[in-house]
């Protein structure tokens, strides 16, 4: 089961992350090609996508078929196909509810978002596509679940890639023929939703025919465990949708798209890099849910701890050298215009740490409905708290105060998670401080290591920069690996990579 877990892990990690720089690159792109209006009215667009706003509406679609397909294969294939089912319908009258929804209101959203009257025409014409489009989304949320809940990792990494491979060869085909930029947005729904979906949908169909898994009529018990379920994580994706995607519906509102796409410009690496981590966590999913049913608190620990410990000895470093190279990130990735915006970068890349930190004993918990309940009560402190810092703090930033309240709100709640994380599994508070100082003792002296070698000399061009990030993140790992890591730890990780090589 490690060996699987770690392979799952690696998979989603080099497919996930390779797709994240496409998208990265996409990004960059539109703001250099066209303007940081049209990259806001793109970004407006897709707020009304399962994955920006409208995850308002996901119940946990992907997350709760994982765990049933989970539990199916150890032995109980009725129950998961009655919530399967159940999950299945419910996303359909969903997605088509929302998609009514949004072709109604095309009109009224480019007024309320200020949209320039040269744009409103084709911005409505996205609305009204991504409306179309929006029944397939939320289906395919079940279809993710499904083959998570099989742990066939591969075909979902491979369909993410190929499709975001397309889409940044649509924007270069776009950006070449001169297209107006309506065509990268329909291109973008083309290929990372209805091409990614359908064959998805195939290869479940193909992995549940040799199982008893089929759709079914459900019964009370499965009614009951989906519909509270679902409200727990509506609840979830309520903060979900105020700590992230309403962020750039707020700024349309009382900004303009053009403020739009600087915020997406600025948050778009570091929402990257915290993205990356939901991939990787969801293969704890399945394993979690084994050791639930199992009732083996020791395994839960030994996962929980080696979750708190590993991820942010290889990540947090990372992080550390992006943050100390954040100016130089932004001018060769979206022009000298920008480079100046990198304090507000750097700042950000502290949401991506915290999720590295409690992302994996989070998700190990995730089966567990009161942990659930009361992990949602913080979230809905952490967010108060954040739109207090973006009230404060407004007038003076204007967009830049979204960041603020995003980045500072996580930082001052890392702590209150963490206790309560450790303490529902039974291990000691004091693990996540002891932490907390040895990657600050990391981050000073490559601070230290990285404004001297600055100094020396300065990277310049795209070669040198990925060449100086390289070193600096050799030297992390190694600071990583002398600092962070017990004698014990450095130990298991030694036997991690054997199983991961081992065939």
């Amino acid at each position: 089961m490690l060996q699987r877990f770690l392979q799952n892990t690696a998979i989603s990690a080099v497919a996930y992350g390779f797709a994240g720089v496409l998208g990265l690159l996409a990004v960059g792109l539109i703001a250099r090609s066209y303007s940081l209006s049209v990259l806001g009215l793109i970004v407006l667009a897709r707020a009304f996508l399962p994955g920006g706003f409208l995850s308002l509406l996901d119940f946990g679609f992907s997350e709760t078929a994982t765990q049933a397909i989970a539990r199916g294969r150890v032995g109980d294939w009725r129950a998961a196909s009655e919530k399967v089912s159940l999950l299945t319908v419910i996303a359909a009258v969903t997605g088509t509810i929302s998609g009514i929804a949004l072709w109604i209101s095309s009109e009224s959203l480019a007024a309320i978002f200020k949209v320039v009257p040269n744009e409103v025409e084709a911005f409505n014409s996205i609305l009204e596509v991504t409306a179309l489009v929006l029944p397939i989304a939320f289906l395919g949320l079940v279809t993710e679940g499904a083959l998570k809940g099989f742990e066939e990792y591969g075909w979902l990494r491979l369909t993410e890639v190929a499709t975001n491979v397309l889409y940044v060869a649509s924007i270069y085909l776009a950006i070449w023929r001169g297209a107006p930029f309506e065509l990268i947005a329909y291109s973008y729904l083309a290929t990372t939703i209805i091409a990614k979906y359908l064959v998805l949908a195939v290869v479940v169909c193909r992995l549940a025919l040799p199982t008893p898994l089929r759709f079914v009529a459900w019964g009370g018990a499965s009614r009951r465990d989906i519909l509270y379920r679902s409200w727990l994580m509506f609840n979830g994706r309520i903060v979900g949708v105020l700590q992230h995607t309403a962020a750039p519906l707020a700024i349309g509102i009382l900004f303009s798209p053009a403020e739009v796409g600087t915020f997406d410009l600025i948050t778009r690496l570091p929402r990257f890099l915290k993205a990356i981590m939901a991939p990787l966590y969801s293969a704890i999913l399945p394993i979690s849910a084994r050791i639930e049913e199992a009732s083996d608190s020791r395994r839960l620990q030994i996962l929980g701890r080696n979750s708190l410990v590993f991820p942010g000895a290889i990540a947090l470093p990372v992080l550390i050298v992006m943050a100390l190279l954040s100016k130089q990130i932004l001018y060769l990735w979206v022009g000298p215009q920008n480079a100046e915006r990198w304090q507000w970068l750097a700042l950000s890349l502290c949401v991506p740490a915290t999720t590295i930190l409690l992302g994996g004993g989070q998700a190990a918990l995730m089966v567990r409905s009161d942990f659930l309940r009361y992990n949602t009560r913080l979230l809905y402190l952490q967010v108060l708290t954040q739109y207090l810092l973006i009230g404060m703090t407004l007038l003076w930033f204007q967009e830049r105060a979204f960041i603020f309240g995003w980045a500072v709100s996580h930082i001052l709640f890392v702590p209150v998670f963490a206790h309560y994380m450790l303490s529902e599994m039974d291990l000691r508070g004091s693990l996540f401080w002891r932490q907390l100082v040895r990657h600050a003792a990391v981050a000073a002296i490559l601070a230290a290591l990285v404004v001297a070698c600055k100094y020396i000399h300065y990277p310049g061009n795209l070669a040198e920069l990925v060449i100086f990030g390289a070193l600096g993140c050799l030297a992390a790992w190694s600071l990583s690996f002398m600092i962070i890591l017990t004698r014990d730890e450095r130990l298991m990780l030694g036997r991690f990579v054997r199983i991961m090589t081992n065939r």
